[in-house]
């Protein structure tokens, strides 16, 4: 059960997931190295340290962008630091470093260098956007979703912020503004994967599971559609009562036991749905 998620990466727009609520419900039901350079020790650029002349410092940039792009974040992060040494207010170095931070768990971290590039370009929206992810992991939505208004506010197509914003939304268990944010989404990227998953988990958690079954189950034929969003289709079945069909789905990715754990904690979400409790923070944390 999961919600999906659009990130930039460095330069690129790429496609993520928050971490799986499977992960964290089997649990329940079983109830980097960086660099560091000391003042003395660095050469400045009077100096003649070939590694602080523009082109170094560009060269070092790019590498970085490139290795996080690939993955490797805690390279990149020493990449990333290499600029800041010689160029302290490099907004895309503070930004690769922020991003690098966050995917490697470094949560508080990420924000400081973020919120230093953010002062020094408030326009960024990369850089909100990124703020916005950095403290939907600190369980903050109510800060992500600033954020994430704030880089709607400097362009409004921008896809990770769409859809960083239904998910906090969705989070604080505000599912009807959530789901007008997915629809402004899909008004504009009629065929956006993530905004039509997300929206079906949203539809589900106001009890429209039929809505969210039929897109879903048109999602889970893509040939490239990964075991989340089986997951997310498993989970619908299990609010609207249809275990039958949930065991269906999950046999692709689960044996006897996961399954029977997974059916156990839909039909304790489907109770607290029935009692009228939010189950949002559960759902898209």
């Amino acid at each position: 059960m999961t919600a999906l998620f659009s990130y930039p990466s460095t330069h690129s727009e790429r496609s993520l997931n928050l971490t799986s609520l499977l992960s964290h419900i089997r649990r329940a039901c079983l109830l980097v190295a960086v660099v560091s350079l000391s003042a003395c020790s660095v050469p400045t650029a009077q100096e003649g340290n070939p590694n602080n002349r523009p082109e170094a410092v560009s060269s070092t940039l790019r590498l970085a962008q490139a290795t996080a792009e690939s993955g490797d974040h805690v390279n990149a992060a020493r990449l990333y630091e290499k600029v800041l040494a010689s160029d302290p207010e490099s907004v895309e170095a503070l930004k690769g470093a922020g991003d690098s931070y966050s995917r490697m768990g470094q949560h508080g971290r990420a924000e400081t260098v973020l919120l230093r590039a953010h002062e020094l370009a408030p326009g960024n929206d990369d850089v909100l956007n990124i703020l916005g992810r950095v403290n939907l992991s600190q369980k903050r939505p109510d800060e992500a979703l600033k954020y994430y208004d704030k880089a709607l506010r400097l362009n409004r197509k921008n896809i990770s912020a769409i859809t960083g914003k239904g998910v906090a939304l969705d989070t604080m268990s505000q599912h009807l503004k959530a789901q007008k944010v997915y629809e402004d989404g899909l008004s504009i990227y009629p065929a956006n994967f993530i905004l039509r998953s997300n929206y079906a988990l949203s539809l589900a958690l106001t009890g429209n599971s039929a809505k969210g079954i039929s897109i879903l189950q048109e999602l889970v034929r893509d040939p490239n559609a990964a075991p989340h969003v089986r997951d997310n289709l498993a989970l619908v079945y299990g609010l609207a009562g249809l275990e039958n069909e949930a065991r269906a789905t999950l046999t692709l990715d689960m044996n006897a036991q996961e399954i029977e754990e997974n059916i156990a904690i839909y039909a304790a979400l489907r109770r607290m749905m029935q009692d009228g409790n939010p189950i949002g923070s559960l759902v898209f944390a």
